[in-house]
């Protein structure tokens, strides 16, 4: 009895590599023309000049991740083919072997036929190493953690599509639920996270989202391995759910009817999870799409409305296996039931989330700014903290104001002002809130932090430079001019680095929120390699003052003189597909042909309508600049409350 046991298992191994052996086969010969092929086609010395490979993710990085996502769930799905078709189904079944070594002699061999070609192209660029020196690029270590990795996520992703075949009857059916199963987690984090705000006002959703969501799915996560390997958590995590999907695979399959076959979900009790939570995705989903695009709480329900049903219809089709479909009402009622409990659950913030505000000596720093890009910027080491107690005491107290006006800031969706706040606290834990508000009503709150000795020591690089030790200071004119001024003599340096000090302690929050376009862009030289930035806005009055008596005032920023006429036009009276894509060209064209177009070539007047001027072309007003000795043009906008008055008293 043995040895005809050993003989079946033989026979099916034989049938499992006629069946699925070619996938494998074809993943070899991909994998090849993706990495050893790549290596030999570049090993003469003028190639190897070009070549920029730290790791061997980097050969054909988009094809390896193609074939890592599709490989594994097509060796599934062409494997455990026979849980599909009835008589291929009954076969199987019918020999004289047990489930489980039927389970895991398909599943095992699923996995070497996986690991088989990964392990050859590994021994092939270990051969390749010494002689075309690919130490000169990269350790012999990183072909082993190439191997692993790649294993790893081969693995992960087949024993998901194991996983998936046993709880479905279709092939078709098989392909796409894996893909879901392996993207639900980020799908769901993400459409929680739209749907958030809408609930739990401050909820910061761009803070969440950008915390590495990428390790809730390893679809997305094999998207970074060019650039990064995962942590050793990760990993553990990834093989623990490897073993867990091979142990609940088995279970499953030991489980299923063996008639269970062309049935979209084979086990009953996977039907009604199915088709609520593909409906409550699709509700997410319509939520968020109409509570962004319609700017309402009506908007908001008839989103989830909408997105309900749809998912609910599809979910149906699916799994009557026809379009034409019959829902259940009961089913619906208990549904919208749930949601509406939820809903107003919601309403009453047993959390207190909203009104969680922390007290000033919980507080170790805080951060706030206009927007959550301020605090994650890769290119700042810190961003903005506030340490002193004045200060913290004035975000809690604007934090405190803006939850009290929760309501009327809700009334007014349109409002496109931010206030992003992060609380680091002792015990080491962080409180984020996001705000969508209009800061003219809370500029008290505002002007205080923003004008507070601290604040602008933090936000300005100007408090960092050693006036004795600057060594150079260039001023680059905003516009397309080709000139600069630069300031070397020491005196001088000293009184520029004196000025700007001064400028900058003395600039008021109100003219902070002044969008107008900086003169000039100025660069600090100090202390052998150190560098400090800063715009010279139109408010530094003294420091435009000193470049004139210094004679440096023409090289530093654009004049009158460096544009040969304007052209000045009501942004109503043009047509302008900002949407669709614009050009300065084409917008001088419409503006020169414009009727209603006045040109502008006094000198004096040229030079009162470049300060007020802001490059975001959403004003009122548009001014264009011909620039005669560049041939260029610049286009400039402004708003109702800060055009000259002899451009608004031409178009009154």
């Amino acid at each position: 009895m043995q040895s005809k046991i050993s003989l079946v298992n033989r026979e099916i191994w034989k049938t499992i590599t006629r069946s699925v052996g070619w996938v494998s086969i074809v993943y070899f010969l991909v994998l090849f023309f993706a990495i050893p092929l790549e290596i030999l086609m570049t090993s003469s010395e003028e190639q190897r000049k070009f070549i920029d490979i730290d790791n061997l993710f980097q050969y054909h990085f988009e094809l390896q991740i193609i074939l890592i996502i599709a490989i594994p769930v097509i060796m599934s799905v062409f494997l455990f083919r026979f849980l599909q078709v009835k008589q291929y189904s009954d076969l199987i079944h019918s020999l004289p072997v047990k489930r489980e070594i039927i389970f895991h002699q398909y599943a095992t061999a699923g996995l070497i036929l996986l690991a088989c070609p990964v392990l050859l192209i590994a021994i092939f660029v270990l051969i390749l190493y010494q002689p075309f020196y690919l130490n000169e690029f990269y350790a012999i270590g990183e072909i082993f953690k190439w191997l692993g990795i790649t294993i790893m996520y081969n693995t992960l992703i087949y024993m998901a599509g194991v996983f998936v075949g046993m709880v479905t009857g279709l092939s078709a059916a098989q392909g796409a639920l894996t893909y879901i199963f392996l993207l639900l987690p980020v799908g769901l984090i993400n459409l929680l996270a739209f749907n958030l705000p809408f609930y739990l006002y401050g909820y910061p959703n761009q803070y969440y989202l950008a915390s590495k969501f990428e390790k809730f799915s390893p679809l997305i996560s094999i998207t970074q391995m060019n650039v990064r390997i995962p942590f050793a958590y990760e990993i553990m995590i990834y093989l623990i759910l490897i073993v867990s999907l091979y142990w609940l695979s088995l279970r499953v399959y030991k489980k299923r009817r063996m008639e269970a076959v062309s049935q979209a979900l084979v086990f009953p009790i996977t039907k009604p999870i199915f088709k609520y939570g593909a409906t409550f995705c699709t509700m997410l989903l319509g939520g968020t799409y109409f509570g962004e695009m319609g700017n309402g709480t009506g908007w908001l329900i008839a989103g989830y409305a909408f997105g309900a049903m749809l998912g609910l219809v599809i979910a149906e089709m699916v799994l009557q296996k026809s379009w034409r479909v019959t829902l259940y009402v009961k089913g619906l009622i208990r549904y919208a039931a749930a949601i509406g409990l939820l809903f107003i659950l919601f309403q009453f913030d047993f959390t207190r989330y909203e009104k969680n505000i922390p007290a000033a000596h919980e507080i170790d720093r805080v951060h706030i700014s206009e927007s959550y890009y301020l605090y994650s910027d890769v290119d700042n080491d810190e961003p903005l903290f506030l340490y002193e107690y004045e200060n913290i005491d004035l975000v809690r107290r604007l934090h405190k104001e803006i939850v009290e006006n929760k309501n009327d800031d809700h009334s007014q969706p349109n409002e496109k002002d931010v206030a992003f706040i992060v609380y680091e606290l002792k015990n080491g834990e962080k409180l984020v809130r996001n705000y969508k508000i209009d800061i003219t009503k809370y500029s008290p709150f505002y002007k205080f932090i923003y004008e507070s000795d601290e604040y602008k020591k933090a936000t300005n690089e100007i408090y960092q430079v050693i006036a004795e030790e600057t060594t150079k200071i260039t001023i680059t004119p905003s516009g397309p001019v080709n000139k600069r001024a630069t300031i070397t003599d020491p005196i001088d340096l000293q009184e520029a680095i004196e000025i700007l000090t001064e400028e900058v302690d003395s600039a008021s929050f109100e003219n902070s929120r002044v969008h107008t376009e900086p003169y000039a862009y100025i660069e600090i030289f100090y202390s052998d390699s150190k560098k400090a930035y800063m715009h010279w806005d139109p408010s530094y009055t003294k420091f435009e003052k000193w470049l004139q008596e210094k004679s440096l005032l023409n090289a530093a920023r654009i004049t009158g003189d460096d544009i040969s006429y304007a052209l000045a036009i009501k942004a109503e009276d043009i047509d302008i597909n900002y949407a669709g894509g614009y050009s300065y060209d084409e917008i001088f064209t419409k503006m020169s042909e414009n009727s209603s177009t006045v040109k502008i070539a006094d000198k004096k007047q040229i030079e009162s309508i470049i300060k007020n001027a802001t490059g975001i072309l959403n004003g009122d007003y548009l001014i264009a600049y011909y620039f005669d000795e560049q041939r260029a043009i610049d286009i400039k906008s402004f708003t109702e409350e800060n055009v000259p008055s002899f451009i608004k008293d031409h178009f009154e």
